[in-house]
């Protein structure tokens, strides 16, 4: 069996949304303004995204983290 860091090199989006299922493909896509079925494409490996692509959904990603690692309820 092919270890984790080729599927993260293959597909990183693929790897990145089965690390973390409670993501939500769809919400993230309309956020982003991709197309939902092409965003869903990357995930399910029908379509690989460009490098460019790849870097646009880190960073969207890693500013959505920092907002919610921010976040205070109290």
């Amino acid at each position: 069996m092919m270890g984790d860091d080729f599927f993260k090199q293959e597909n990183p989006v693929r790897w990145l949304f089965e690390q973390f299922p409670e993501l939500n493909a769809g919400q993230i896509a309309k956020a982003m303004g991709i197309n939902e079925t092409l965003f869903r494409n990357y995930i399910n490996g029908a379509k690989r995204p460009s490098a460019e692509r790849v870097l646009e959904i880190e960073k969207f990603l890693q500013k959505l983290g920092k907002e919610l690692s921010e976040t205070r309820l109290l």
